[in-house]
């Protein structure tokens, strides 16, 4: 999906080299990923309608259940018993949504065992889901309220297909 005229519409707080992050409550370091997290956090919540007590930003891995430090989740999108049901990995429009990405959030939604993962650079948003057996590319992604209605359409050709 191409978001970039979406994102373009979205307004983001910057003062001193920070950006306000409405999830955490407080200005964090300026970078162009994270202005392309903030503006996603904005599509989630207004064009996706997550409520914004649903989602999770910046979390290490540790703090959800997988004994490791090291990695941390750009955002997390919760369901209704709060529990982790997707992850949207970020990257700077230089960087772009390549492969890398991919495997990136596959990689997050194999450890955490969630079932949709999305991913972003500003421009384009694109959005699977995993059925147990293989990952399914969304032709169109859903509001929040269907994504417990999951899809079934032909497997993508993602990175790790078939294994989980």
């Amino acid at each position: 999906m191409n978001v970039n005229s979406i994102f373009n519409r979205y307004k983001v707080k910057i003062e001193n080299d920070k950006i306000y992050d409405p999830i955490r409550n407080k200005y964090v370091h300026l970078t162009p990923e994270e202005i392309v997290r903030q503006k996603t956090i904005k599509f989630l919540m207004k064009r996706l309608e997550v409520p914004q007590n649903k989602i999770i930003v910046e979390r290490r891995l540790d703090t959800l259940g997988v004994k490791d430090v090291r990695r941390r989740i750009d955002i997390g999108v919760l369901d209704e018993e709060d529990i982790l049901m997707a992850v949207v990995e970020c990257k700077a429009s230089l960087i772009g949504i390549e492969e890398a990405a991919h495997i990136q959030a596959q990689n997050y939604l194999q450890d955490l065992n969630t079932r949709y993962f999305f991913v972003t650079d500003g421009s384009i948003f694109l959005g699977y889901y995993y059925d147990t057996t293989q990952y399914i590319r969304l032709e169109n992604i859903p509001q929040y309220k269907s994504w417990y209605y999951y899809p079934t359409k032909s497997p993508c050709l993602c990175a790790h297909s078939g294994s989980r």
